[in-house]
C-alpha cells in the first residue's frame, strides 16, 4: 500500500511536466494505445472493427422480510464471455458488505453503528453446476471489500458463457441512507442489492475496484427477470416491465392504470382514499419485473404510497411513448407536482437537448431520500424548495443517457455523466421554476472555487477525489466546460457532435476519449487545446481582464489580457451611459497557442462611456478588473 502511495504521488508530480512537454497533444494511457492497437477502438472516436463487451442474464427470486429488516435472494446467472480472453476469474460485486464490520468506507460515508453486520452472508455458491466451498484452504473464492473473486477451475474460453447460482442474505440498513436504505418503518428503497458481476472490458480488464460508498458504479449492460415478494398490502416499483400487473393488483386499478398510460393527463391511481378503503391489492404478493439490455436493476416498496401515472410521447416518428410513475408519500412536499416535472423533463431531453427520444419505455420516481439514479428508477428524497424539487428530479431523470444509455464509467469518470447531466436539462428546468438558473450558478461556483489548494485536473480518476473536490470537479467544473463548448462551436455543430457520441456508444462504453475524439472528429476541428485546458490542466482559474484601451479614428482598440489557465470566449460591451451601444464576442480559441493579450477593435461613432468584459455566463475570478471608464 505504501509503495502504492509513493507511485500515485509520483504521478501527480510529474503530470503537469508531462503536459508542458506535451503542449497540445493529449496524454494517453498505455491501456487506450492498446485499444487502439487492438482495434477495439478508433482514434478518430468511433469503436472499433473488434470492438467487443461481455453481457449477463439474471434470474432472481427475492424476499423483502419488512419485519425483520431482512433481504434474502436466489440468483442465477449467465455470464456471456464475447471477450478474446480466456478469463481465469470471475468478479462478483456484494455492494452490502460496505456495511461489513471494518469495512473501508469513504469519510463522508456516514454508517449507523446500529447497521454494521457481518457483510452478506453467501449460503450457496455454484459453477457450472458443480458446488463451490465457501471457505477453507481450498476455497477457490476470495472476498475483499466489497469484491467477491471466484477463481475457476477451468478457464471461460472466448465465446462460451458460464453459469452461476448464488444464494445470499443480509441486514437491510435501517437507520443508514447511501443511495437505499429505509425511508420510513414501511417504505424502503432497494438498490446495490444483489450480486452482480463486476465489467470485463476491452481497456482496462476487470474492474475490480471494491465500493467505498463515495464513487458511483460502472456495469454492463444486461438482462433482468426478478421476482419480488413482500408483505401483503405492500406495493412494489423497479426498473422494468411489471409482468404480472393483472396477478397483483384488483381489477379497478389495474384499468386505471392501462387508461393513465395512454395519456399525458396525470391520473392518481392509487389515491390517500383508496389506502384508507384498502382491496387495492390481490392475494399475490410476488411482483414480477422484466428488463432487458439496462445496466442495473434497483426497486422500492411501500404499504402507504401514492401513485401518480401519466405518459408522454417521445419519439414523434415511431409514436412511442414513455409511461411515468410517481410514488411517493402523502407528506413529502412537493410531491404531487413531480408527475408533471418529470413529464416536462422527459419531453424536453426528447425534443430539445439531448434532442434523442428517451431510450425507455418506463420510468418511476420513487420519493426516497437522496437523489440517486437507476434505469427507470429513481430515488429522490423531498424538499422543501420547489427549484430544488425540479432540479434533483430532473438532473436524476437525465442519467436515463449517461450512463444508462451510454454506459460511461461513473467509478472512474464520473464528471462525464454528472457534467452531462447537470447541462442537459438546464432550459427545462428554468421553464419550469423561474428561480433556478443553473449555468449562471455553476459559473459563479467554478468561478469562486478554482484553484483550491491541491485540485487536480478533471481527468483525474474520481475514486482519488474526497468528497469536496470530488462534488466540485464532477458538477461545478464540468458544466461550464461543456456549455462553453457549445458556445465555441454553435448548436449545430455542437449538437452533431453530442449526437454522435450518442450514437456512436449507445449501450456501449467509452472512455473519455472516445467522447473527445468524437468531438474533434465529427466537428471537424483539432480540439485538443481545448481539452488540454478543461480536463488535463491542474489547478488553473479563469480571470480575464481588460489591460488597456485606446480610441482610434473610429471606434476603440481594446486589449484584453488573459490572466488565467483558461481560453474563455471574451465578450466586450460597449456602453453610452447605461445605453447598450455594441457587443463584440470573440470564441475561446483566439487563445490557441496559449496568448497572454488579444487585441480587439471596435468600429463605431457612437460615444462610449463604459467598456465591460465578460457575463454572468464566463466565469471569471477576478471581475474587478472587468470595467474600464473611459475618459
Amino acid at each position: 500500500m505504501k509503495a502504492h502511495r509513493i507511485a500515485i504521488g509520483i504521478l501527480f508530480l510529474i503530470l503537469p511536466i508531462l503536459q508542458t512537454f506535451a503542449q497540445e497533444n493529449l496524454i494517453v494511457p498505455k491501456a487506450t494505445e492498446n485499444a487502439y492497437k487492438n482495434e477495439t477502438r478508433q482514434r478518430d472516436g468511433n469503436p472499433g472493427k473488434n470492438y467487443w463487451q461481455n453481457s449477463t442474464d439474471y434470474n432472481i427470486d427475492v424476499v423483502m422480510d419488512v419485519e425483520n429488516m431482512v433481504l434474502k435472494g436466489e440468483e442465477e446467472i449467465a455470464y456471456y464471455n464475447n471477450s478474446p480472453d480466456s478469463l481465469s476469474v470471475i468478479v462478483i460485486r456484494l455492494y452490502q458488505d460496505l456495511f461489513k464490520k471494518g469495512a473501508n468506507r469513504n469519510s463522508i460515508v456516514d454508517i449507523d453503528p446500529i447497521d454494521i453486520h457481518d457483510g452478506v452472508n453467501v449460503s450457496k455458491l455454484m459453477v457450472n453446476g458443480s458446488k463451490v466451498e465457501l471457505s477453507g484452504e481450498n476455497s477457490p473464492v476470495q472476498r475483499t471489500g466489497t469484491i467477491m473473486i471466484i477463481h475457476l477451475a477451468q478457464k471461460l474460453a472466448p465465446n462460451t458463457d458460464l453459469k452461476i447460482q448464488i444464494d445470499w442474505d443480509f441486514n437491510f440498513p435501517q437507520y443508514s441512507l447511501i443511495r437505499m436504505g429505509t425511508i420510513d418503518s414501511t417504505s424502503l428503497f432497494v438498490g446495490q442489492w444483489y450480486p452482480q458481476v463486476a465489467v470485463y472490458d476491452d481497456v482496462n480488464g476487470w474492474d475490480a475496484r471494491s465500493y467505498n460508498g463515495m464513487a458511483e458504479f460502472y456495469n454492463d449492460f444486461s438482462n433482468f427477470n426478478v421476482n419480488i415478494t413482500v408483505p401483503k398490502n405492500f406495493m412494489v416499483w423497479a426498473t422494468g416491465e411489471l409482468v404480472n400487473m393483472k396477478e397483483v393488483l384488483q381489477a379497478e386499478y389495474y384499468e386505471k392504470y392501462q387508461k393513465a398510460t395512454a395519456s399525458e393527463e396525470i391520473s392518481h391511481v392509487i389515491t390517500e382514499e383508496d389506502l384508507k378503503k384498502g382491496k387495492i391489492f390481490t392475494k399475490n404478493t410476488t411482483w414480477s419485473f422484466k428488463a432487458e439490455n439496462v445496466t442495473d436493476f434497483a426497486f422500492g416498496i411501500s404499504d402507504h404510497y401514492l401513485w401518480d401515472v401519466c405518459s408522454v410521447e417521445v419519439d414523434k416518428k415511431t409514436k412511442r411513448r414513455t409511461i411515468i410513475g410517481v410514488a411517493y408519500n402523502k407528506d413529502a412536499q412537493y410531491f404531487d407536482k413531480v408527475a408533471e416535472i418529470s413529464r416536462e423533463t422527459v419531453r424536453s431531453l426528447s425534443e430539445e437537448m439531448p434532442g434523442v427520444p428517451y431510450p425507455f419505455p418506463y420510468l418511476t420516481v420513487y420519493n426516497g431520500d437522496f437523489g440517486m439514479e437507476y434505469p427507470m428508477i429513481t430515488n429522490v428524497g423531498a424538499d422543501e424548495s420547489y427549484a430544488m424539487t425540479v432540479y434533483a428530479n430532473s438532473h436524476e431523470i437525465a442519467h436515463a443517457y449517461f450512463p444508462f444509455l451510454v454506459g460511461t464509467n461513473e467509478t472512474k469518470n464520473g464528471w462525464i455523466d454528472e457534467g452531462f447531466t447537470v447541462f442537459l436539462p438546464e432550459a427545462v428546468q428554468t421553464r419550469l421554476s423561474s428561480d433556478l438558473d443553473i449555468a449562471k450558478s455553476n459559473t459563479f461556483a467554478f468561478a469562486y472555487y478554482s484553484g483550491i489548494d491541491g485540485e487536480p485536473a478533471l481527468i483525474t480518476p474520481t475514486y482519488y477525489l474526497d468528497v469536496n473536490i470530488y462534488f466540485y470537479l464532477n458538477y461545478a467544473k464540468t458544466e461550464p466546460a461543456l456549455r462553453l463548448l457549445q458556445m465555441e462551436l454553435g448548436d449545430e455543430v455542437f449538437m452533431k457532435c453530442l449526437h454522435a457520441f450518442i450514437d456512436r456508444w449507445k449501450y456501449k462504453h467509452p472512455t473519455p476519449y472516445d467522447m473527445f475524439n468524437t468531438f474533434s472528429d465529427v466537428s471537424e476541428q483539432d480540439l485538443n487545446w481545448y481539452w488540454q485546458a478543461w480536463y488535463f490542466q491542474s489547478g488553473g482559474i479563469p480571470d480575464m481582464a481588460i489591460n488597456s484601451v485606446k480610441k482610434v479614428d473610429v471606434g476603440y482598440e481594446v486589449i484584453v489580457e488573459n490572466k488565467g489557465n483558461f481560453p474563455l470566449p471574451v465578450v466586450l460591451s460597449f456602453y453610452n451611459g447605461e445605453t447598450l451601444v455594441k457587443t463584440i464576442t470573440e470564441p475561446a480559441a483566439k487563445w490557441k497557442g496559449h496568448k497572454k493579450t488579444i487585441k480587439i477593435n471596435s468600429n463605431t461613432t457612437e460615444n462610449i462611456t463604459k467598456i465591460t468584459l465578460g457575463t454572468a455566463y464566463i466565469p471569471d475570478a477576478n471581475q474587478g478588473d472587468n470595467v474600464f471608464v473611459v475618459e
